[in-house]
């Protein structure tokens, strides 16, 4: 099978932006979250599947760059990796800039990643579970107590 040049355009234009929150809610750098979502690409024009809507299209490829993401995570050069995070992509964008948006990327990946599917992209619980592989009680789960992290974070950095 063969992309179109304009198909590929349309997803690279429709959902980059989450790609790239997406791989920098896991991997907390900006250039590794650049490199997984150009990586995500690359799979994208390789394989060349097809789906049976633009929302297909979009949980495909937000799974790639989980799985990179993961794999990334997991290499020896992350585990003993002793610098700080980056800044957040794109500061100048108000939500991204919000106080609430910079407590998030404080949780841990797997509730990072979660938080960012459902309240950015607008995924459901199932979605989420279909996308991550984790199952949907754990999904809603994960959620509720990562509302309750960023409430006690919140908290903790309050005067």
């Amino acid at each position: 099978m063969h992309i179109d040049k304009q198909d590929f355009e349309q997803a690279v234009r429709e959902h980059s932006d989450a790609m790239l929150r997406c791989a920098y809610a896991y991997c907390g750098s900006v250039a590794d979250a650049e490199d997984i979502v150009q990586e995500a690409f690359i799979k994208y024009l390789k394989k060349a599947p097809q789906f049976s809507d633009e929302n297909h299209r979009k949980a495909w490829l937000l799974r790639v760059v989980i799985n990179l993401s993961k794999n990334l995570t997991l290499s020896f050069r992350r585990r003993n990796k002793t610098d700080l995070p980056e800044e957040l992509p794109d500061p100048s964008d108000p939500v991204k800039d919000s106080e609430v948006w910079l407590l998030v990327y404080e949780l841990p990946a797997k509730y990072r990643i979660l938080v960012e599917l459902y309240y950015r992209e607008g995924f459901t619980i199932r979605e989420i579970s279909e996308i991550t592989g984790v199952r949907v009680p754990t999904v809603g789960k994960r959620l509720e107590k990562a509302r309750q992290l960023l409430k006690n974070i919140y908290k903790e950095e309050q005067p």
